[in-house]
């Protein structure tokens, strides 16, 4: 009996909810439509204008008017009363402690992306109306938003406990900033100043855009996966769901149904070939794809639901209950989750860069690559390095990555005069996260740009085989023809051994490897022929030797002019799945990344 695999209401699949994202996007991109802040719906993909609604004014009224009454009691509320009467000062006490950092330049700054993020989640935040912030306030923030002057902040310097913002000084002053985009300036009343710099906003802002990237990393990689599998000559029964019935983890099942249906149509990638002359399966690089990236989905899924709710949260301290009339001192400020959501996210992004980095090198050592030549040269494999730069890239890419995955929670220090004893650092956490997007995405770049040079080289080779195994067949019935009716070795099983010795024999120019192909086919049919030496005849002899002087010469020919051909008119696509080859023509077509002929092909260029 199968296990089942059907995933419950609550858990979509990783490319289904990749896939809402993406429609979300396009809808948010026409002008008709806005994203509505109500402080619950907020999604990854929200971006912009606003449209408030009566409820919420109401609930906002409410929490201010709580407040409000509260003080007027003589009640102690953090954010509000803090051993002092002078409640506005205070607020402007709470920007003074966030007006610090170290500017010396814009690669010091959060990037301008991130800030708005950070400004939209806040004002989605103050929404839900906890936190006494009257809602002239939220519109002057996102008129402020709308208009393009977000606050510059620091790139370093926060730890993600209270007061996250860590603002700077603008260039210009708010006065200056405000003045010119037309906006009337507000005093702050009690609470309103520590509540629009609290919270998760910032590191929840640089998170979700770190994780968006993540999301559609991991989709790409399964792409490049599935590239890798055709220019290795893989089997498509790596990912056969048999597997994945045998072991019911529902996203290693998402990854092996989505290599299938990338190779679909696939005339390279075929069903496991029991009688093949190499391995009898693929190498872990590609046979284990589904369980090692599945497993990467699952723990990005798990982010994504930590920072979904992180969008819709109230993360202020203290927060106003206006039901119950009563404030709650607790600690939704605290950006642990986020921190959770990107060290887990980081950690994925290693384990896709490695299986990318196992993959890449199969493709550019001959011993491991089924047949293409060394560096992936499409010339002389002794002088021409065409992809060894590529390789040492990648390398240093991945170590860099590594490196990256180490944990920041595990840094945490006592901070602010010991009051806070443990803080998140959730924004360090998604800024390395950050970095290690960079890294995996010139990873990604790197291989797609060598899989569309493996998978040139193998249709080439797919071409060649084609055109030489009708040519070799005439060949060696006109040389044996004397031989007919005689124990000779069939052809079929004499080119099966002229492939296998092609694809051993790759790091060798063309001229000595077709020599030496033809020769361990003389070897190879003289063996058939005869049992011990007395069994072969001197007519068959010279046979033999004729058949391995010609079918040099043949194999070179061929070859030469079946590359001459390609490079003219390239036959890949006609080999690749449905969504392989829309990814190779994307290089190849729409950004026009030509196939590297070798060293010609270098002079040329420079």
């Amino acid at each position: 009996m199968k296990p089942s695999l059907s995933r419950t209401a609550k858990m979509e699949s990783h490319q289904g909810h990749l896939q809402k994202t993406w429609n979300l996007l396009e809808k948010l991109a026409r002008e008709e439509d806005r994203v509505l802040l109500d402080g619950g719906s907020l999604s990854l993909a929200a971006v912009a204008l606003v449209l408030e609604s009566h409820e919420l004014v109401r609930r906002l009224e409410g929490s201010v008017k709580t407040l409000t009454s509260r003080l007027e009691r003589g009640e102690q509320v953090y954010g509000s009363f803090t051993r002092t009467e002078q409640l506005r000062i205070l607020q402007h006490s709470f920007l003074q402690h966030q007006q610090c950092g170290i500017l010396p330049n814009e690669s010091h700054n959060l990037s301008a992306e991130v800030v708005r993020g950070a400004m939209l989640l806040r004002c989605n935040s103050l929404l839900r109306g906890h936190s006494s912030v009257r809602i002239e306030v939220i519109n002057l923030l996102l008129h402020a938003l709308n208009e393009g002057i977000p606050p510059v902040i620091p790139l370093r310097g926060s730890i993600s406990a209270v007061k996250d913002k860590s603002n700077s000084p603008r260039v210009i002053s708010a006065a200056a900033a405000l003045e010119e985009a037309k906006i009337t300036p507000l005093m702050l009343e009690a609470k309103e100043g520590l509540s629009i710099v609290n919270g998760t906003a910032v590191s929840a802002a640089a998170a979700s855009l770190v994780l968006y990237d993540s999301h559609n990393l991991a989709l790409l990689a399964q792409v490049l996966t599935a590239m890798a599998t055709e220019a290795l000559l893989g089997a498509v029964d790596n990912y056969h769901e048999f597997i994945s019935h045998c072991r019911p983890h529902e996203d290693q099942a998402e990854v092996a149904k989505n290599l299938r249906s990338f190779l679909r149509g696939s005339r390279i990638s075929q069903p496991t070939d029991v009688n093949k002359l190499r391995l009898v399966q693929d190498r872990y690089a590609l046979r284990t794809a589904p369980q090692w990236i599945g497993l990467q989905l699952e723990d990005l899924l798990s982010a994504d639901r930590q920072i979904r709710v992180e969008l819709n949260s109230s993360t202020d301290n203290s927060l106003i209950g206006v039901a119950g009339d009563r404030f709650h001192h607790g600690g939704n400020f605290q950006a642990a989750s986020v921190t959770s959501a990107m060290e887990k996210t980081r950690s994925s992004l290693v384990m896709l860069g490695r299986i990318l980095l196992g993959q890449c090198n199969e493709l550019i050592s001959p011993s491991m690559s089924a047949g293409l030549p060394p560096n992936l040269c499409a010339d002389d494999p002794s002088l021409s390095f065409t992809v060894k730069g590529l390789d040492v890239n990648m390398t240093a890419y991945y170590s860099e990555l590594a490196f990256l995955e180490n944990s920041v929670a595990s840094h945490v220090q006592t901070a602010e005069m010991s009051n806070q004893s443990v803080n998140s650092l959730a924004l360090i956490s998604a800024r390395y996260t950050g970095q290690s997007v960079q890294i995996l995405s010139m990873m990604c770049a790197v291989h797609l740009y060598i899989l569309c040079q493996a998978l040139d080289l193998r249709a080439l080779s797919l071409d060649f085989f084609a055109a030489a195994q009708a040519e070799a067949k005439k060949t060696y019935d006109e040389v044996f023809i004397a031989e007919k009716g005689s124990d000779i070795p069939d052809f079929h099983d004499v080119w099966l051994q002229i492939t296998s010795s092609w694809l051993t024999t790759s790091q060798l120019y063309l001229s000595p490897r077709c020599e030496k192909v033809a020769a361990q086919s003389f070897s190879y049919i003289m063996d058939a022929k005869a049992t011990s030496p007395t069994d072969l005849l001197p007519s068959f002899c010279i046979s033999a030797k004729q058949w391995k002087e010609m079918v040099s010469c043949l194999l070179y020919e061929i070859y030469d002019r079946t590359r001459a051909d390609f490079i003219g008119a390239r036959s890949t696509p006609s080999y690749l799945g449905v969504t392989t080859k829309a990814m190779y023509e994307l290089v190849r077509c729409d950004l026009a990344v030509p196939f590297h002929r070798g060293k010609r092909r270098h002079h040329e260029a420079h």
